[in-house]
Protein backbone atom coordinates (compact mmCIF):
# COMPACT_ATOMS: atom_id res chain seq x y z
CA UNK A 1 0.00 0.00 0.00
CA UNK A 2 1.80 3.39 -1.17
CA UNK A 3 1.76 5.69 1.31
CA UNK A 4 3.42 8.84 0.20
CA UNK A 5 4.80 9.17 -3.50
CA UNK A 6 6.11 11.60 -5.51
CA UNK A 7 9.69 13.64 -5.69
CA UNK A 8 12.23 14.35 -2.97
CA UNK A 9 13.66 17.70 -2.26
CA UNK A 10 17.03 18.62 -2.95
CA UNK A 11 19.95 16.52 -3.21
CA UNK A 12 19.44 12.75 -2.25
CA UNK A 13 22.42 11.26 -0.89
CA UNK A 14 21.28 8.19 0.22
CA UNK A 15 21.02 6.05 2.78
CA UNK A 16 22.74 6.91 6.18
CA UNK A 17 21.92 6.88 9.99
CA UNK A 18 18.40 7.43 12.21
CA UNK A 19 19.04 10.98 11.89
CA UNK A 20 18.93 11.10 8.16
CA UNK A 21 15.26 13.00 7.21
CA UNK A 22 13.87 12.72 3.69
CA UNK A 23 11.30 15.39 2.30
CA UNK A 24 9.06 14.95 -0.11
CA UNK A 25 7.73 18.06 -2.26
CA UNK A 26 4.44 19.29 -0.51
CA UNK A 27 6.07 18.82 2.68
CA UNK A 28 5.63 15.69 4.01
CA UNK A 29 8.91 14.14 6.05
CA UNK A 30 10.30 10.49 7.12
CA UNK A 31 13.30 9.49 9.21
CA UNK A 32 15.47 6.38 8.40
CA UNK A 33 14.42 4.22 11.25
CA UNK A 34 17.32 1.96 11.18
CA UNK A 35 21.01 2.34 10.66
CA UNK A 36 21.89 1.66 6.72
CA UNK A 37 24.33 2.75 5.00
CA UNK A 38 24.30 3.09 1.57
CA UNK A 39 25.23 6.19 -0.59
CA UNK A 40 23.50 7.08 -3.96
CA UNK A 41 23.67 10.44 -5.71
CA UNK A 42 20.57 11.54 -7.37
CA UNK A 43 19.31 15.05 -7.64
CA UNK A 44 14.99 15.32 -7.03
CA UNK A 45 14.72 11.87 -7.64
CA UNK A 46 10.84 10.31 -7.57
CA UNK A 47 10.78 8.37 -4.66
CA UNK A 48 7.65 6.16 -2.20
CA UNK A 49 6.94 5.44 0.88
CA UNK A 50 5.00 1.16 1.20
CA UNK A 51 3.43 0.18 4.12
CA UNK A 52 4.70 -3.57 3.90
CA UNK A 53 4.24 -5.93 7.24
CA UNK A 54 3.36 -2.75 9.34
CA UNK A 55 6.34 -0.88 8.57
CA UNK A 56 6.88 2.04 6.41
CA UNK A 57 9.80 1.57 3.54
CA UNK A 58 11.08 4.28 1.28
CA UNK A 59 12.05 3.34 -1.98
CA UNK A 60 13.90 5.47 -4.43
CA UNK A 61 14.20 5.34 -7.84
CA UNK A 62 17.83 4.11 -9.51
CA UNK A 63 18.14 2.11 -5.86
CA UNK A 64 18.13 -1.33 -5.64
CA UNK A 65 17.44 -1.53 -1.64
CA UNK A 66 15.13 0.09 0.40
CA UNK A 67 15.23 1.60 3.86
CA UNK A 68 12.50 1.70 6.67
CA UNK A 69 11.20 4.86 7.57
CA UNK A 70 9.09 6.21 10.27
CA UNK A 71 7.02 9.99 9.92
CA UNK A 72 9.11 12.42 10.99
Amino acid sequence: MIISEGQLRGAFKGFKNTDTVFEFYGGRKWQQAIYQYEYFYAYMPQAKVAQEGGVYVLKVEGMTSSVVVKPA
